[in-house]
C-alpha cells in the first residue's frame, strides 16, 4: 500500500471526525429563525384576551370558551388577573403599544380595589364580577406569590412608584406571615389562616414559585440583597429537599411537605412542568451566584425530564406522573398529554441552558417545544392557545378547549414569546432585541437597573437607547444603567446585545499589571500595582450581574508600589475588579465564597 493511500485514510477520517466535532444543531422553528413572528403572535393574543376585558368593573372575566366567550360572568379571580396584568406588561415590552399597560393596569387595579385584605393583610382568592363577596377562607402561599407577578412585570414596565407600594404590600405580607425563620427549616410555609394564624406545611409551590413569580426579577430591577438572600434561601431548599427527592424517586420528586420538610408520601403526583420550572430557576440562579453545585442541580432536573418524561418524537414534555411508580397520570384520556404551561418550561429552560453549557441537547428541547407550541397549541381561528394538545397535536379527547380559568389567562402564552424572542435573537440570531419602557417624568433624578433576563450578565450590554423616538445618550451601557434626570420621562425603547467577551476580560495582560490575592477569598481580597509615573487610577468592583457595586479607588497615584483590600461585601459570588490607569483598562475576576 502506498502513503497517498494512508495519507487519503487519515484525510477522511480527519474530516469524518472534524463534521462530528463541529457540527451544530440546526434550528428548526421558524419563530427562532424569525423572531419578529412572535411579535405577531404577541399581538394576537393580546387581541383575544382584550376581548375579555370588564369594561364596566375593571380586570378580565376568568372563565372563557374557545372562541372568547364568556362562560361564567359573576366571577373574578386573584391568580387569573394578575397573569392578565402581567401578560399585557410583556405585550406592551415587545411592542412599544400603550394601550396595553392601560389593559395591564386595570386588572392590578381591580386586585388593589377588591382583593386586597385591608382587616388581615395578604390577598383575597377571588370575588364576584363587582369585586364583593370575596373567598375569606386560608390564603395560600401560591396564591400570595402569584399576586405579584402582573405587578413585578408592571413596576418593571414602568417604575411606577403607586405599584412599588402595593409590590411592598404583598411582599412584607409574605415575608411576615408565611416565612419560617427557623434556622433548621427555614422557608415559605405553604398556606395561613385569614388572619395570619397557623402557617403550615412546606412545598413546590411555596418555594419555586417565589422565584418565578417575583423573587428573581425583583433582584434584576432593585439590585436589593434582601432579594439575592432569599433566592439563595430558596436554592439551598431545593438543593436539600428536592435533589435528594429527585435522587429517590422512579420519576421526579415529592412536591409537598409538613413544616419541618418531611416528605407528604399521600401524594404521589410529580409534574413535568414543575421538575423542568426547578431547572430553570436554578439556572437563573445559577447566573447569579456563579456555584457550579446550583448549574449541576439545574442539569439534573431537566435531564430528569428529558430521560423519562420527554416526548422525542413529537417534542414537548408530557403532563403528570406518578413519582413512586413512573405511571403517566391520565385522567381518563385515552392517549398522553401534554399542557401550555409545561411547554414554556421546556423552552425557557432549555434556551437558559444552552446558553451557560453550549449542549445542543437544550436547544434541541427548546426549539422542539416551542415548534410543537406554536404548531399545535396555537389556534389560528379564534386566536390564543389551547391548554391541552394530545401527544401529536391534536384535541384530547374528551376534553374542553376553552381559553381561561383560574388557572389559565394571558401569561404562559405572551411569556413564552417574551423569553422566546430575547433568547433568539440574542443568543441564536446574535442580534440586538429591543424592548419599550415607560417612564414618567417625576421630581427627583432616576437611576434604573434594566436587566430584563437571566443571560450571562458580563455580556449582555446595552446596545442603544431611543426616547420618544429619539436618541437618547444617558445611559452606561456596561452595567445595563438607565439614567433619568427629574422631569424627563416617556417611552424609552432600549435595544440590548450579547457580546462575546465578559468586559474585554484578559487576565494575563491583568496579571502584568497587578496581583490579586487570596483567589478564591473567605473574605478580604488584596490587590496590588506598582506605578512607574503618576497616573489617574481608578478601580471599580462589579457584580456579576454587570453592576458596579464599589469603587475602592478614583483619583491621582504617585509611582511607586500601591496596595488596596476589597472586603465588606455581604454577598457571596463572582465579582469583577476593573482597574483603568490612564484610561488603559484591565480586567480581572474574584470569587468570594
Amino acid at each position: 500500500m502506498t502513503k497517498n493511500y494512508f495519507f487519503g485514510i487519515y484525510a477522511t477520517l480527519f474530516l469524518l471526525v472534524s463534521q462530528a466535532t463541529f457540527a451544530q444543531y440546526q434550528v428548526k422553528s421558524q419563530f427562532i429563525n424569525n423572531p419578529e413572528l412572535l411579535i405577531d403572535y404577541v399581538n394576537d393574543c393580546a387581541s383575544f384576551w382584550e376581548g375579555v376585558h370588564d369594561d364596566t368593573y375593571g380586570g378580565f372575566f376568568v372563565e372563557v370558551g374557545k372562541t372568547g366567550n364568556i362562560l361564567d360572568n359573576n366571577k373574578k379571580s386573584l391568580v387569573s388577573e394578575s397573569r392578565d396584568a402581567y401578560g399585557f406588561a410583556r405585550a406592551f415590552m415587545l411592542t412599544g403599544n400603550t394601550d396595553y399597560l392601560n389593559y395591564s393596569h386595570s386588572a392590578l387595579q381591580f386586585m388593589y380595589d377588591h382583593l386586597w385584605d385591608a382587616q388581615y393583610g395578604g390577598w383575597f382568592r377571588r370575588c364576584n364580577r363587582a369585586g364583593s363577596s370575596p373567598y375569606t377562607g386560608v390564603k395560600t402561599t401560591f396564591d400570595q406569590h402569584y399576586a405579584l407577578l402582573g405587578i413585578t412585570a408592571y413596576y418593571e414596565a414602568t417604575n411606577s412608584s403607586a405599584d412599588k407600594q402595593m409590590l411592598d404590600n404583598g411582599y412584607n405580607y409574605i415575608e411576615e406571615n408565611l416565612w419560617d425563620n427557623s434556622l433548621t427549616y427555614f422557608g415559605y410555609y405553604d398556606q395561613v389562616n385569614r388572619d395570619g394564624s397557623q402557617a403550615k406545611n412546606k412545598s413546590f409551590n411555596a418555594t419555586v414559585d417565589a422565584i418565578t413569580t417575583h423573587l428573581y426579577n425583583l433582584y434584576l430591577i432593585t439590585n436589593e440583597v434582601k432579594y439575592r438572600d432569599r433566592l439563595l434561601e430558596m436554592e439551598s431548599n431545593i438543593q436539600e429537599y428536592f435533589i435528594p427527592s429527585l435522587e429517590n424517586q422512579e420519576i421526579g420528586f415529592a412536591e409537598l411537605y409538613n413544616s419541618i420538610w418531611m416528605e407528604n408520601s399521600g401524594e404521589k403526583r410529580t409534574i413535568m412542568g414543575h421538575v423542568l420550572k426547578t431547572g430553570w430557576c436554578m439556572g437563573r440562579i445559577y447566573q447569579i451566584n456563579k456555584d457550579q453545585n446550583t448549574l449541576n442541580a439545574a442539569k439534573s432536573f431537566v435531564q430528569n425530564v428529558l430521560d423519562k418524561g420527554y416526548d422525542h418524537e413529537y417534542g414537548g414534555p408530557y403532563k403528570d406522573y406518578d413519582r413512586t411508580t413512573g405511571e403517566m397520570y391520565m385522567y381518563g384520556a385515552q392517549d398522553t398529554a401534554k399542557a401550555w404551561w409545561q411547554m414554556e418550561q421546556a423552552v425557557t429552560a432549555g434556551f437558559l441552558l444552552y446558553e451557560i453549557t453550549t449542549q445542543d441537547k437544550y436547544l434541541k428541547m427548546a426549539d422542539e417545544s416551542l415548534d410543537f407550541f406554536m404548531n399545535y397549541f396555537v389556534d389560528p381561528t379564534y386566536g390564543e392557545i389551547y391548554a391541552d394538545r394530545n401527544r401529536e397535536g391534536g384535541r384530547v379527547p374528551g376534553w374542553d378547549e376553552n381559553k381561561g380559568s383560574e388557572w389559565k389567562a394571558a401569561y404562559h402564552s405572551i411569556e413564552t414569546a417574551y423569553y422566546s424572542y430575547l433568547y433568539s435573537k440574542l443568543l441564536i440570531k446574535k442580534e440586538a432585541a429591543t424592548l419599550y419602557y415607560q417612564f414618567d417624568p417625576v421630581s427627583e433624578d432616576r437611576i434604573l437597573n434594566m436587566n430584563p433576563l437571566a443571560m450571562d450578565f458580563d455580556k449582555l450590554k446595552i446596545n442603544n437607547v431611543l426616547l420618544n423616538g429619539s436618541a437618547y445618550a444617558n445611559y452606561n451601557p456596561d452595567d445595563r444603567t438607565l439614567t433619568i434626570p427629574s422631569g424627563t420621562g416617556g417611552v424609552f425603547a432600549v435595544s440590548y446585545k450579547l457580546t462575546s467577551s465578559p468586559y474585554g476580560v484578559d487576565e494575563n495582560k491583568f496579571s502584568n499589571i497587578a496581583k490579586v490575592y487570596p483567589n478564591p477569598s473567605h473574605g478580604k481580597v488584596n490587590i496590588e500595582f506598582k506605578l512607574s509615573t503618576t497616573a489617574y487610577v481608578e478601580i471599580s468592583v462589579y457584580n456579576s450581574m454587570g453592576q458596579k457595586v464599589d469603587m475602592l479607588q478614583n483619583g491621582i497615584s504617585n509611582s511607586g508600589h500601591h496596595k488596596i483590600m476589597m472586603h465588606n461585601y455581604k454577598s457571596k459570588g463572582l465579582y469583577y475588579i476593573v482597574l483603568l490607569i490612564d484610561g488603559q483598562r484591565y480586567v480581572n475576576k474574584v470569587l468570594l465564597n
